[in-house]
């Protein structure tokens, strides 16, 4: 469960995570269907960071959200 403010809830775990609007951002674009080379796309260019960081950044959050259980393939 995820919220507009980046806010998840996972009833199974019971644990909560709060995103920040990179983390949210990525979650939404994934969640509409975009694959990872277009979400990265995406990203670059709302956020406006050089493209080594945000494959960096975006790999690292990926690889953590699959270890938690999150599904991040369309």
């Amino acid at each position: 469960m995820l919220n507009d403010r980046g806010f998840v809830f996972d009833p199974a775990s019971g644990e909560t995570f709060q995103l920040n609007a990179t983390g949210l951002r990525i979650v939404r674009l994934l969640q509409s269907g975009l694959d990872h080379d277009a979400t990265l796309a995406q990203v670059i260019a709302e956020f406006e960071v050089d493209e080594n960081t945000a494959q960096r950044d975006f790999s690292d959050f990926v690889e953590n959200a699959a270890r938690m259980g999150w599904r991040t393939e369309a």
